[in-house]
């Protein structure tokens, strides 16, 4: 694989040094990301910083996310304030029911992220562990996020697809 891939699973960035290349430091390593429900943009990451704790890296100040770093222009990208946004972390292990809310279809795994371009980054997909194999859900499957009992619902249609 080339160093600029479009989709990562969210297990190889989680840990990611943040850096500045031109300036050959590291700020902090990638902690979560914060997104918005309706949409599955994210907004920002969130960095942790020895220095600092956590801070937020909004996607729009991301030059690239390389093979083993995200890379940024300067320091100031970074700030304290944290969106009230959904945590990317949240996902994992949430059960994916259908619209009538049936258990049994898996849990989430890992999460997919497009990265290309930084900007409009944004999750692509979900690994579905259903039993002993893994199954991919598109984003473009799930009809809401479901706060309240933990879970990620999905279509009928899509359902169908992942039994």
């Amino acid at each position: 694989m080339d160093n600029n891939q479009t989709i990562r699973k969210w297990s190889d960035l989680y840990k990611m040094n943040v850096t500045i290349p031109s300036e050959g430091k590291t700020l902090g390593q990638v902690e979560d990301f914060f997104f918005k429900e309706d949409s599955n943009a994210i907004y920002a990451l969130c960095v942790h910083t020895r220095l600092h704790g956590d801070l937020a890296l909004p996607v729009t100040y991301i030059q690239s996310v390389e093979k083993d770093y995200v890379a940024i222009r300067n320091e100031q990208a970074l700030t304290r304030a944290l969106p009230p946004l959904t945590r990317g972390q949240q996902l994992l292990a949430r059960n994916v029911v259908d619209d009538k809310q049936n258990d049994g279809i898996g849990t989430i795994k890992d999460v997919y992220i497009a990265v290309e371009p930084p900007a409009t980054m944004r999750i692509g997909g979900y690994d579905v562990l259903h039993g002993s194999s893994n199954r991919t859900l598109g984003a473009d499957g799930v009809a809401h996020y479901n706060n309240e009992d933990n879970s990620i619902v999905v279509y009928d249609q899509t359902a169908k697809k992942l039994r």
